[in-house]
């Protein structure tokens, strides 16, 4: 069973330090894992990208359907990838990729109806004013490997975000700041090689690159959700078996 009182080897308590340097090392060292699992998924859909849209600026038609399909490869892989480093992280054993989806599909609904909830609430506070839409994105960091790992209804996904990230948001948006200033160098080589390429195959490559990087902070926020302090003051809470 996961579970997430338990210390779990690799993860240590949360820190700013150690949340930049976990994150980092539990991507670095489990890069081809996480590479696998996304290319499967986004493979395609980066050569149709690139076979279809020459200019998506200039088509908003085709911008919001490539937008949408990002936002499904997304969820697609998110669950998968969490289950597979989880799996790293408690056995010590790699899992498939086909274990890996097999597992995460079954976690697809709820986790698309939280990302959806966390999208509207994080869009409305960022319209209204920037503050309140940093805080909702805080409150919220976790809601992801909650919704995959946990049993339990939107509403308690949504209020176990709230409660973990109880008196830690500043740390987090720290984390946050810092993992988006290193990421912009592989972000920034992958766009300047996609922007020059003219060659096919070299800017598919380079967008999977840009779509294997990006998961970066899917790894951040399951390490915050094992390493963020358990003072749960709200009832308990049941945890999924890997085995499913």
């Amino acid at each position: 069973m996961i579970n997430p009182d338990q210390s779990t080897p690799g993860i240590y308590p949360f820190g700013v330090y150690g949340a930049i340097s976990e994150t980092l090392s539990l991507f670095t060292r489990n890069l081809w894992l996480i590479t696998r699992i996304v290319v499967v998924v986004v493979a395609p859909f980066e050569i149709f990208t690139a076979l279809n849209v020459e200019d998506p600026t200039n088509q908003w038609e085709l911008s919001l359907w490539s937008f949408l399909l990002g936002a499904a490869c997304n969820m697609l892989v998110a669950p998968a990838l969490i289950y597979s480093l989880m799996k790293v992280l408690q056995t010590g054993k790699s899992a498939g990729v086909r274990e890996s989806y097999s597992w995460g599909l079954t976690k697809l609904v709820k986790l698309s109806i939280c990302a959806l909830i966390a999208a509207v609430v994080q869009t409305l506070g960022y319209a209204l004013c920037v503050i309140p839409g940093i805080i909702v994105t805080l409150s919220f960091a976790v809601v992801y490997p909650i919704a995959v790992l946990e049993k339990g209804s939107v509403n308690e996904v949504f209020a176990r975000s709230l409660e973990l990230t109880r008196g830690h948001r500043l740390e987090i948006l720290i984390v946050y700041i810092l993992l988006g200033i290193i990421m912009l160098i592989p972000a920034a080589l992958c766009g300047f090689v996609i922007g020059i390429a003219n060659f096919f195959p070299v800017t598919v490559v380079a967008s999977i690159a840009s779509d294997v990087f990006e998961h970066l902070f899917t790894v951040l926020s399951l390490f915050l959700y094992l390493s963020l302090p358990r003072t749960s003051k709200t009832g308990s809470y049941t945890v999924l078996s890997l085995s499913k």
